[in-house]
């Protein structure tokens, strides 16, 4: 019985994570819908082995892409950082290179978009991140460095 309880509580925590992500214009990428899952490497983490960095949920992709690609990545991206609560970001030219982007919160639980894209051999290195927990801002500038 305590493991059908948990399954179920598991299911749930699951679906929560996902939903708190559909309202974000950048979940289509998450979902495969904008590069193929192929072509991406994807990391999906969540539970204790994260309260070491005060996050409940890490959910990640990265990938390559050509410069219409990254560029149609890029704008999913600003449409989310146009809707948040606050977002640093960088730009090289007119190409969204970096992004730190808190979502409009949701109850006691904080949720950020990480973003960064940088060229490698005539390509764009991708690399979007969605987090959950109680890090602040703060907190996750201190993690992150940018390259």
């Amino acid at each position: 019985m305590k493991k059908i309880l948990t399954s179920i509580l598991a299911l749930l925590l699951f679906a929560s994570a996902a939903f708190a992500q559909r309202d974000l214009n950048c979940y289509p990428i998450f979902q495969g819908k904008v590069v193929p899952e192929r072509q991406m490497v994807a990391t999906e983490v969540r539970g204790s082995s994260m309260s070491t960095y005060k996050l409940d949920y890490y959910r990640g992709v990265s990938f390559q892409a050509d410069t219409l690609l990254a560029r149609k990545v890029a704008a999913l991206v600003r449409a989310d950082v146009s809707a948040a609560n606050a977002t640093e970001t960088e730009t090289v030219g007119e190409m969204l290179t970096y992004a730190l982007i808190q979502p409009k919160t949701r109850g006691r639980i904080h949720r950020y978009l990480c973003y960064q894209a940088r060229p490698v051999d005539g390509q764009w290195k991708v690399t979007i991140l969605y987090l959950e927990g109680s890090a602040t801002l703060a907190d996750l500038r201190g993690m992150f460095e940018k390259q």
